[in-house]
């Protein structure tokens, strides 16, 4: 991934203290599979869980708000680390309002990546916006970075090397493995 970042979106990264991300069609591919039971199934990638790991190592927080609920995303974000959790949220800027005031965070110091129109509300209101590469195109109209990798195939790894890459953490994150 190249170094060099538009002096733009370097500004947009800098403040950022927390990546908050949608569920479906970002960290998974947007599939929703059932077992025989009825039990919903996702898969989630590998490297995008390490990178949202390495994202808390560097002191970046991560949230999540989807509108619908899993219990399988409760178990990854219990594997992952992550605190905030919103699930059922049809209203997503209510949460990312609950967010901020539980976080005591600025709207410019917040990240958020999705997919769908449903995450326009939320999207208009972060300091730095992403969509991922299969987003709708209304979607990708109206953010700061849109990633080459699709929801759930790694473009949650994407944005957080990204956001490494321009707050100069990402060679902390190398050391352990230079070794």
């Amino acid at each position: 991934m190249a170094v060099d970042f538009p002096e733009e979106l370097v500004k947009k990264v800098e403040p950022v203290r927390i990546l908050i991300l949608d569920v479906d069609g970002v960290m998974t591919d947007g599939s929703i599979s059932y077992s025989d039971d009825g039990t919903e199934i996702k898969s989630f990638n590998v490297k995008d869980g390490h990178g949202i790991k390495l994202l808390k190592r560097c002191g970046i927080d991560c949230a999540v708000i989807t509108s619908r609920s899993s219990a399988a995303l409760v178990r990854r974000c219990g594997e992952l680390g992550i605190t905030h959790v919103y699930q059922g949220s049809l209203r997503k800027l209510e949460a990312y309002e609950d967010l901020l005031k539980r976080t005591g965070l600025d709207p410019l110091e917040t990240a958020y990546v999705g997919d769908d129109l449903v995450d326009l509300p939320v999207l208009r209101r972060v300091g730095f916006s992403v969509a991922v590469n299969d987003a709708v195109e209304e979607v990708k109209q109206r953010v700061d970075y849109v990633t080459r990798a699709s929801g759930g195939r790694g473009a949650v790894r994407e944005v957080v090397e990204v956001v490494l890459r321009i707050k100069g953490r990402w060679q902390d994150v190398m050391e352990p493995y230079e070794g």
